[in-house]
């Protein structure tokens, strides 16, 4: 697990779910309980997004109370964690990828700008690339680092996905010299 998942976790597990069902013995715990928990959190304005991953951690967390034999059950299994709405991205058109790099002009971080706008390419990941990621002659990047916070530094690590892992080139343009919008 990594440094800032195990943070996540801390920060939902210690001010959240061991105040609201801590005093509650695990072999007391029932699906009542849960989704008045998960009631409680949305109700006092936290996302849903954050509730479910309140109920992600607590079923992984009595799942290993059930393998571990101190429950015959994992009460999580009874309650369905909140819908997330998912709202749907609106990736940047022509014209506004055309403004937004004519306003980065002579930035500073002009070309993290022209980067990300062409690659489609996170931050973390963007703020993680080196010289030695750069492939100028064959016009390819290679993603092997993201900029991640661990402790509450910045600190180079592991991408996201397995699918972003290394072993492929990554986000290889389609043309030799960076293509502005028109």
């Amino acid at each position: 697990m990594r440094v800032s998942t195990y943070e996540v976790h801390r920060h939902m597990i210690e001010p959240h779910i061991i105040p609201a069902l801590g005093r509650i013995k695990l072999r007391d715990l029932n699906p009542v309980h849960v989704r008045g928990f998960y009631r409680e959190k949305l109700d006092s304005g936290l996302s849903p997004a954050t509730v479910r991953k309140m109920h992600s951690i607590l079923r992984k967390a009595l799942k290993q109370a059930v393998l571990d034999g101190l429950i015959p059950r994992n009460v999580c299994e009874a309650v369905k964690p909140p819908k997330i709405e998912r709202k749907e991205i609106t990736p940047l058109d022509r014209q506004q990828a055309k403004i937004l790099l004519e306003a980065a002009s002579g930035d500073r971080l002009e070309a993290l700008y022209v980067l990300a706008v062409h690659t489609g390419m996170r931050e973390g990941e963007l703020l993680g690339l080196k010289w030695e990621d750069v492939d100028l002659q064959r016009g390819m990047l290679r993603l092997r680092h993201a900029l991640i916070r661990e402790g509450g530094k910045a600190v180079l690590g592991d991408l996201k996905t397995p699918k972003s892992q290394p072993e492929r080139p990554t986000h290889r343009r389609r043309h030799r010299r960076p293509q502005r919008p028109p």
